[in-house]
């Protein structure tokens, strides 16, 4: 039963950041968290509420269909309680449907949400192993969950996952051309087949990422983050990529990724000056290839997904 405890009720506020994923060549099973932040503010209740502030709030559902109140309602499921509803306020600052893990922040938020209200009947380690389930690959749930970089793989229902420690000279400028990608249609074009040659190019060049950011080895990370597996059979969806990419190397990025699975373009930079030449570069290269985009300078964030609990008094006569 969700807690009314002591005759208050409680509001939790869940922060879950942004995520990129694949960082190249890791391929469903790398991500990083980055510094930008959706909020949920819930409240349980008898009935269904629902506000919707900055990104989303013209096209989000304000039902049941909503991905929060979907994972809400499949925790208290799992926990054989019923969902009477709830008062959400989201806020939301993670693009939709971009490559920056609206869907994974979503999703995590709601799961944390409901466990609370549950009394928390679910540990970290189950919660994170039904986010990657439901999600069907680990990429960005798992650094929404735990925050920083990490490596996740899901094996018989079970999450392994390490976090990896990255410099802390290094940021992230995230280009975001204004129209949507969906992962299904990014999805739809990769091959079922890999060529060897092509799986023994990732799979050194993901072992050499993981060695360049946990070393600060600079010019071993320009060169990790080739990839064979997705990112040239996803490029053609978004106009622009090559000469975007071209400009950013130009403007000093270190090297130049597809986030998630886009649209978004993710540049590793040494932090410091660099970030805003190669910000403009790619928002210019956007646009004269005729696309409008918005860049973002983002630091990755240790800290993943958290909760504020606050105990307020049941009104005299409530449930």
């Amino acid at each position: 039963m969700a807690c009314h405890c002591g005759g208050k009720i409680v509001n939790v506020s869940i922060y879950v950041p942004a995520t990129s994923a694949n960082l190249g060549p890791g391929f469903d099973c790398m991500g990083i968290a980055l510094d930008l932040w959706n909020e949920i503010h819930a409240t349980p209740a008898d009935d269904l509420q629902i506000e919707i502030d900055g990104v989303g709030a013209d096209t989000l559902p304000r039902d049941d269909t909503n991905l929060v109140i979907r994972c809400m309602k499949m925790m208290y499921e799992r926990a054989g309680e019923p969902f009477h509803g709830v008062h959400l306020r989201m806020v939301n600052r993670i693009p939709v449907a971009a490559g920056l893990g609206s869907s994974a922040a979503a999703l995590v938020g709601g799961l944390l949400a409901a466990n609370h209200f549950l009394d928390s009947p679910f540990t970290s380690a189950q919660i994170l192993r039904i986010a990657v389930e439901d999600e069907g690959h680990p990429d960005n749930v798992a650094p929404a969950f735990l925050g920083g970089a990490v490596l996740a793989y899901l094996e018989d229902h079970v999450v392994t996952h390490v976090n990896l420690p990255i410099r802390d000279n290094l940021t992230f400028v995230a280009v975001t051309p204004k129209f949507p990608l969906l992962t299904e249609t990014a999805r739809g074009v990769l091959g079922d087949h890999v060529a060897r040659a092509d799986a023994i190019f990732n799979v050194a060049h993901a072992s050499f990422l993981t060695a360049a950011l946990t070393t600060g080895n600079l010019p071993l990370l320009r060169r990790s983050l080739a990839d064979r597996l997705h990112q040239d059979a996803r490029k053609h969806l978004i106009p622009g990529f090559d000469a975007v990419y071209a400009a950013s190397q130009r403007a000093g990025a270190i090297g130049t990724v597809l986030s998630g699975a886009g649209p978004t373009l993710l540049a590793v930079v040494e932090a410091g000056a660099p970030a805003q030449a190669v910000a403009q570069a790619m928002v210019n290269a956007f646009e004269q290839t005729g696309s409008t985009a918005v860049a973002r300078i983002l630091p990755p964030t240790t800290m993943g997904a958290h909760v504020h609990m606050k105990a307020q008094r049941t009104p005299h006569g409530a449930r």
